[in-house]
């Protein structure tokens, strides 16, 4: 009787132990070990990278900040420009700022970030309306917002595009811009196990300086277009705003699994304007452009980002 006993509580442990081993290979893959991934400095225009510090800095996210300092150094060396650093005076003028303001400079992580970008890597995804622009003697012309967004040889202060695809308009023609549109879009990122997660979409807000009307009002994507279309006018300014036009800390939340992804999206532009070629990039409501000289914008890029916030 005892000899029984005993291997029945054997057999009990056994499947107990058994049981408490599936329900480990059962369980769900923690957030933990599925992060959605991230680009590296080296793929984000130099002109842009002081942009988007400051930018960062601007929204308190001084975390996200220092990773993109710190990416941005440790890739340096590989960029495809002449290796000028484009965010040392950035990064002391805002830390003199930061304490001046009270935000103390031990709000700022000096960790070691190894291999960690700050902004998310993915692809941007058209999902009502189009990506063009309406040129002299030419008339609309359809591109896809996504390839504006692609990893160039533009990767550093005024170079030009390395594709026709990346921008709307013209180069070397002398075609004014007379008028563009953006689209609605929605981002898609894919974590370390290779699944795919999404943003909902969002607009854009945009408005243009014209020839002989001076700023019109913002218009709202995907439908609506900023410049005139069959007046022969030159565009000569545009600024741009995301979703972000109305609410300054919106965040687009993707559909991942608890605790979703939050992340925060940030928008640079340029444009290519008569005797003056790619002018700088510029952040969210900036002027890109010249009026007042009656110069005609060719051509103009847009990029976007997504800034992981929790």
């Amino acid at each position: 009787m005892r000899k029984i006993h005993v291997c029945i509580c054997v057999s009990l442990i056994f499947f107990t132990a058994c049981k408490k081993d599936n329900s480990k290979l059962a369980s769900p893959v923690s957030q933990k070990s599925a992060q959605l991934a991230f680009k590296s400095a080296d793929q984000i225009p130099s002109g842009i990278i002081p942009l988007l510090y400051n930018d960062l800095i601007k929204d308190k996210l001084f975390e996200q900040a220092e990773n993109l300092r710190v990416s941005y150094y440790n890739t340096l060396s590989i960029r495809k420009d002449s290796k000028i650093d484009v965010l040392k005076a950035t990064h002391t003028d805002l830390l003199a700022a930061a304490k001046q303001a009270g935000i103390m400079a031990a709000n700022l992580p000096f960790h070691s970030v190894s291999g960690v970008g700050v902004v998310l890597d993915g692809t941007w995804y058209t999902t009502n309306g189009v990506t063009s622009s309406n040129q002299q003697a030419i008339g609309w012309v359809d591109m896809s917002f996504s390839a504006m967004n692609t990893s160039a040889t533009d990767a550093f202060n005024n170079a030009a595009p390395s594709s026709t695809s990346q921008y709307m308009g013209t180069v070397n023609q002398q075609r004014r811009l007379e008028a563009f549109r953006l689209p609605s879009v929605q981002f898609g990122a894919a974590d370390n196990l290779g699944t795919t997660y999404f943003t909902p979409s969002f607009d854009f807000t945009y408005a243009a300086h014209v020839q002989a009307i001076g700023w019109q009002v913002y218009v709202n994507s995907p439908y609506q277009y900023a410049g005139t279309v069959g007046q022969s006018r030159r565009m000569e300014s545009v600024k741009i705003f995301g979703p972000r036009y109305n609410n300054n800390s919106y965040t687009l939340t993707f559909n991942d699994p608890a605790p979703s992804t939050q992340a925060r999206p940030y928008i640079y532009y340029r444009v290519h304007q008569e005797a003056y070629g790619w002018e700088d990039w510029k952040a969210e409501n900036n002027e890109a452009g010249i009026t007042g000289q009656s110069k005609r914008i060719e051509a103009m890029q847009v990029r976007a980002y997504l800034v992981k916030v929790q």
